[in-house]
């Protein structure tokens, strides 16, 4: 019998899902509300549990396939790398595709913007002035889009994990939700938008910290105050 294909293990997990239920609503709840209020500096965590929960999941899989390499490892000893590694997979390829996607984006800009520049005759890659300008804008740009879209990746996966908690929690089957339709844009941008302010708060009380850590305390400047230079 041949091993299991992804779409039918995708299935197998699904429907597990489904018959736990409730709990498994309140788990991807909990970590939802963690990329809602702080995934900009969550979502390598988050993703980290999540691959290691599906790790766990496929480990019963993978025992057999280590018993025919004649590994001498426990059934635990297996579940925990294959948690690890898959944690640690899924949390790297998060991150790799967060800088795919900010590369994409920027050149998609950009190469959108100099076309767009050449249509009204203006030549921006035959001009080293406007290359250069170009180049500058691009680092700024890059800058900024690396501190933003963290923020846009951990929202978009927080409204999409509050809806399938919320089908999980209240017991509706999971093939109900359907991630494409204009329905489910309406009930995620409220969600996004929202995350995206909070986001942008804790920031700020981040920088702020950052901040406090430099600055000396004000009863010590004032204590220093008091002595008279000799």
């Amino acid at each position: 019998m041949g091993q299991p294909s992804i779409q039918q293990m995708s299935s197998d997990l699904a429907l597990r899902i489904e018959e736990i239920g409730a709990p498994v609503g309140i788990a991807i709840l909990c970590l939802s509300l963690l990329l809602f209020l702080q995934g900009h500096r969550r979502l390598p965590l988050v993703s980290f549990i999540i691959g290691a929960a599906i790790g766990y999941y496929l480990s019963p899989q993978v025992t057999p396939v280590a018993a025919e390499l004649e590994l001498s490892l426990s059934a635990t000893q297996i579940t925990g790398i294959v948690c690890f590694a898959i944690g640690a997979i899924l949390a790297s390829l998060v991150k790799m595709s967060t800088r795919l996607l900010t590369s994409a984006f920027i050149f998609v800009t950009f190469s959108t913007g100099i076309q767009t520049l050449n249509n009204y005759g203006l030549d921006v890659e035959k001009s080293n002035l406007w290359s250069g300008i170009a180049a500058l804008a691009a680092l700024f740009f890059t800058m900024g889009i690396n501190r933003i879209l963290p923020m846009i990746v951990s929202a978009i996966f927080s409204a999409y994990g509050f809806l399938v908690a919320a089908l999980l929690i209240t017991g509706n089957p999971l093939s109900t939700f359907e991630p494409v339709e204009f329905k489910t844009f309406a009930l995620m941008l409220p969600i996004f938008i929202f995350s995206i302010f909070l986001q942008r708060v804790d920031v700020n009380k981040l920088e702020e910290k950052e901040l406090a850590k430099d600055d000396p305390e004000p009863e010590y400047v004032e204590a220093q105050q008091h002595f008279i230079p000799l």
